[in-house]
């Protein structure tokens, strides 16, 4: 009896420092990117780009989350989106993660990608989201430490930084949609 207690016990503990011991050293290791990147930005992104509807800004809090990697908060949404995420650093340069919201009677939630700056002051990317039907839609998300920052984003990514391709133009140039129908 006391052998299978030990065992069980044994397996236990083996299980559980499996799991701990990497993502503690992980966590302690990437500590010194993620310090760049804490504390409150100012975000803007668009409900409807198709509406052209008006850019909401917003407060975003980001904190270190030991089991998740970084915690994303809206605060001061002007227009009530409230919403968390959670990302991961990836290579220094991108952050990655899930976002949903917290709107008691919402079920929006979605991915995001985005791109730090060289010099850190704004980050630029895209997310998803569901529009009223269910359909994904895929929106520019910018943050920045200050207003000019986001300015800055918004020049980068018009400018500098590659765009995703429309439904249609990757259509007409995936070969695989251009087969002649018999």
């Amino acid at each position: 009896m006391n052998n299978i207690l030990n065992l069980t016990l044994g397996v236990l503990f083996g299980a559980i420092t499996s799991y701990m011991v990497p993502l503690a050293v992980s966590y302690f290791l990437s500590k010194k990117s993620k310090q760049k990147i804490l504390g409150t930005w100012l975000a803007t992104w668009q409900p409807k780009i198709e509406c052209h509807e008006e850019w909401v800004i917003e407060e975003v809090n980001i904190q270190k989350d030991f089991f998740r990697g970084l915690k994303f908060e809206s605060l001061k949404n002007a227009k009530g989106f409230n919403w968390i995420g959670f990302g991961k650093v990836f290579e220094k340069r991108h952050i990655t993660g899930e976002w949903h919201s917290l709107n008691s009677a919402a079920y929006a939630n979605g991915a995001f990608l985005f791109t730090i700056a060289a010099r850190g002051d704004f980050m630029c990317g895209y997310d998803t989201a569901p529009d009223e039907n269910g359909k994904i839609r895929y929106r520019e998300f910018f943050l920045g430490r200050n207003e000019n920052d986001l300015e800055k984003a918004k020049k980068w990514m018009q400018n500098e930084a590659f765009s995703i391709p429309s439904h249609s133009t990757f259509l007409k140039a995936n070969p695989m949609n251009n087969k002649s129908q018999d």
